[in-house]
């Protein structure tokens, strides 16, 4: 072989090497059980920030014989992620913050500031293959979880309906990542 070929197949080998593993079903069950709930798996995928790098697989877990139509309703929900790279707890409340911003009014937000404070200092630095969840379970509120611990519960569906939008918005983080974890 020449040795532009072989230039060609270790370019090649090496980009195989550093692209992320697709996401496996395996690392989202398909039902599980979480604060006296069932959920179902509606979908999972993989988001990438700019369309290039790989930043954290997800899943939406929803009881059974709920639609898309009904995710912002008082229902229960769960959302997973898992991290393919560390990241600070300042970038993830940074990047929080500016998709809020984005996806609710100063009106929604002002009354929910004191929650959205209490949820942001709840959050840790993360590394490669830690999971964060963010489970809402009416009358009880959304939990969020690093690695199955529970950090903080903030109470309110009014909270959940506006918090869940940074993922399944209008304008959340990736419109073909939400359509991924909505199943379609």
């Amino acid at each position: 072989m020449c040795k532009r070929a072989l230039s060609l197949i270790g370019i090649l080998a090496l980009v195989a090497f550093l692209l992320p593993a697709p996401v496996r079903a395996a690392d989202f069950p398909a039902t599980l059980e979480e604060d006296g709930v069932t959920f179902e798996k509606r979908g999972a995928g993989l988001f990438r920030w700019r369309g290039i790098f790989a930043v954290y697989d997800g899943a939406l877990h929803m009881p059974t014989g709920l639609s898309r139509a009904d995710f912002f309703e008082d229902v229960p929900k769960r959302l997973e992620l898992i991290y393919r790279r560390a990241f600070s707890a300042d970038q993830i409340v940074q990047g929080g913050n500016e998709l809020l911003a984005e996806n609710a009014t100063k009106e929604e937000l002002e009354p929910l500031r004191e929650r959205i404070d209490r949820i942001n200092a709840a959050y840790v630095d993360v590394q490669r293959g830690d999971r964060y969840t963010l489970t809402y379970v009416p009358d009880k509120g959304t939990t969020l979880r690093l690695n199955g611990k529970p950090l903080v519960t903030i109470p309110g569906h009014d909270f959940a309906r506006v918090y869940f939008r940074i993922w399944l918005g209008e304008s959340p983080i990736s419109a073909s990542f939400r359509d991924t974890l909505f199943g379609e």
